[in-house]
């Protein structure tokens, strides 16, 4: 490595990222299997577009152990044929990559939200973008006729405006990025979540705008790194590419981060609603305390029936019980406990006091 080379732009994003991303995407598969909802489409579909963006890191690795990020006259011609078609090889495992993650946060909206409108604008997107991503890859792929021309330019051929593959190609991305990230606010505002969850979620949807900033920012370097007479010296857009894919999969996997968003903003992200294994037994100030959610029945038919309900209360979770928190869970598994109007799951527990036919009061 000298002085005068971009070497160290390309490998720090892709040995950081090779570190952080897979940390995202491990808390999101042990949060599947500790709720008990089990590994989804969306789930397998983020673990292959981790697996696609590290084959562009290892690839782009590879390509500067041969010279990418060294001016191209410093190179004998053997490696730079070598360097350009790693990086050619690259570019086709981004697109899947990025397009990938996109899928998977739509497979994700499919699992959390119930309206049939929404279903069907995920459905349609994911259409477009699984269509795309066939498009754009081959587009990489045949680029150039004959294939080798787009790695050794002394091949005679021609190839497409790489330039306006590239601008196209960023253009769909931050757009479907903008429509993706907006879909889902509407549902949660509908919903019966309290306010403060209901912002909570928002912005943890929102934090994808991070990937539109990464695209934005890599669309500025497109049109000098397209056209550039030294392309294996000029990678400030590879240096984005890493950044980019890997912010994707990090901002797909948080709405499943519940645990360290949990401990980062317990007012915020704690649900005041639970769910319990057992059953309760309240303590005397429980019992008396009748200002949390409470409603007495007109009558109870102690003719009919041998206990008779007298009141139920909804309780607030305590600090020292052992439960499960829920922030966001899927749809379709404990459907009993589904907020069907909302799409997104909301669990009480109820403290409920009853008389028996012999008079004695008791409480569960």
């Amino acid at each position: 490595m000298g002085e005068d080379d971009n070497i160290i732009d390309i490998e720090v994003p892709c040995i950081v990222f090779f570190i952080l991303t897979p940390v995202f995407v491990a808390i999101r598969l042990s949060s599947r299997l500790k709720t008990g909802s089990g590994l989804g489409w969306d789930d397998w579909t983020i673990m292959a577009s981790w697996a696609f963006a590290q084959v562009v890191s290892s690839l782009l690795i590879a390509a500067c152990k041969h010279g990418f990020g060294q001016h191209l006259y410093n190179l004998s011609v053997p490696e730079q044929v070598l360097t350009l078609k790693l990086y050619y090889i690259a570019q086709a495992f981004y697109k899947l990559t990025l397009n990938l993650t996109k899928a998977s946060i739509l497979l994700l909206y499919l699992r959390i939200f119930l309206q049939r409108w929404f279903r069907i604008t995920c459905y349609v997107l994911l259409g477009i973008i699984c269509s795309y991503m066939v498009a754009t890859t081959a587009a990489s792929i045949w680029q150039c006729t004959p294939i080798q021309r787009a790695w050794d330019r002394s091949v005679d051929g021609y190839c497409i405006s790489i330039t306006g593959n590239w601008y196209a190609n960023a253009g769909f991305s931050i757009a479907s990025d903008i429509v993706i990230l907006a879909l889902p606010i509407e549902p949660i505002f509908r919903s019966s979540l309290p306010t403060k969850q209901k912002w909570a979620l928002v912005i943890v949807f929102a934090l994808g705008i991070f990937v539109t900033i990464t695209s934005i920012l890599r669309m500025q370097t497109l049109d000098f790194s397209s056209t550039s007479s030294d392309p294996t010296y000029d990678v400030a857009s590879s240096t984005w590419t890493v950044i980019e894919e890997n912010v994707a999969i990090i901002c797909a996997c948080l709405p499943m981060c519940k645990g360290p968003l949990n401990w980062l903003w317990p007012s915020i992200f704690v649900s005041t609603t639970r769910r319990t294994s057992g059953g309760y037994k309240p303590s005397p100030h429980n019992t008396e305390n009748s200002s949390r959610n409470y409603w007495a029945p007109i009558r109870g038919d102690s003719e009919m029936l041998s206990t008779r309900v007298t009141s139920v209360q909804g309780r607030k979770s305590s600090a020292g019980n052992t439960s499960q928190e829920y922030m966001l869970e899927d749809s379709k598994s404990n459907s009993d406990l589904e907020d069907v109007r909302g799409g997104i799951r909301k669990v009480i527990e109820y403290d409920i006091t009853f008389n028996r036919t012999g008079g004695s009061q008791e409480a569960v």
